[in-house]
């Protein structure tokens, strides 16, 4: 390697790979067809609007693990493997609570069900076998003091909110501008967990070129759910004041996007 790091693994990297093979399904299902959940999907999701939101995060997240395939170091990776877990860990128990709801033997259910039950225990056991052999952590490229709170808290609020909403459906439910179930709504807040955990695994790396990989995702989260969301647009509640705070939020993780997209992909990827 041409630069001081830990080698990813091969056999991590491949497990990436599968990630966006998981990932490509979704989109090519929920994503492009949301619709017809009840036949292409894991389980009928209702109303449409939410299934194709849902499409829209699968839609934001695929870019991230396609460049993450290509990365050398494990510490320009590091950053989106704990949210992954969490994520992946969040939907796995949403599945076993909501099992009865699920389309179970059919080839979207197993593609489902393999996509979170596999990945919780790859990525801890990942990051731990890395982070053995890796060196203690440098900050050659801290990032802005203002920027890391926003991170914090910005994460912090969204980790916890979205927390408590998993554990207690009916708090998102009851103030959201399209009907929820609660197993929608706890999947749902996977995807919020995810970012939530994210901004705070940005805000530990506390560097530019260490975080740089997940920075698509950042930037596609409010074009990719925001035209999902237009496809359906007579579905949605637009005097609900949630939904203005999330376009909000999410304008806010785009323009820490943005900065952070900028500058060396190079020491990023090599």
């Amino acid at each position: 390697m041409s630069r001081p790091g830990t080698p990813v693994a091969r056999p991590f990297r491949v497990w990436l790979a599968v990630e966006v093979l998981f990932g490509v399904a979704a989109i090519v299902s929920v994503g492009r067809a949301p619709a017809d959940t009840a036949t292409n999907f894991a389980w009928p999701i209702q109303p449409v609007v939410m299934a194709a939101v849902l499409g829209g995060f699968y839609l934001a997240v695929a870019p991230t693990f396609v460049v993450a395939t290509t990365v050398k170091r494990w510490e320009m990776v590091r950053v989106l493997v704990l949210p992954a877990a969490v994520f992946t860990t969040a939907e796995l128990v949403a599945t076993i609570v909501h099992w009865d709801k699920f389309s179970v033997g059919t080839a979207p259910f197993d593609l489902w069900l393999a996509s979170y039950l596999l990945p919780p225990p790859i990525y801890v056991a990942a990051y731990l076998w890395h982070q053995r052999r890796a060196g203690p952590p440098s900050h050659d490229n801290p990032l802005p003091t203002g920027l890391r709170r926003v991170l914090v808290v910005g994460g912090g609020l969204l980790t916890a909110e979205a927390a408590f909403a998993f554990a207690s459906p009916t708090y998102l439910s009851r103030a959201f501008p399209w009907p929820l179930t609660p197993l929608t709504t706890r999947v749902l807040c996977g995807f919020l967990l995810a970012v939530g955990t994210l901004l705070l695994s940005i805000a530990r790396e506390n560097d530019r070129d260490r975080v740089r990989v997940v920075t698509p995702t950042l930037v596609l989260l409010l074009p990719a759910v925001g035209l999902q969301m237009a496809r359906y647009w007579d579905q949605v509640d637009t005097s609900c004041f949630r939904l203005w705070t999330t376009v909000g939020y999410l304008a806010l993780v785009f323009a820490c996007g943005v900065y952070l997209a900028r500058g060396g992909w190079r020491e990023t990827l090599g």
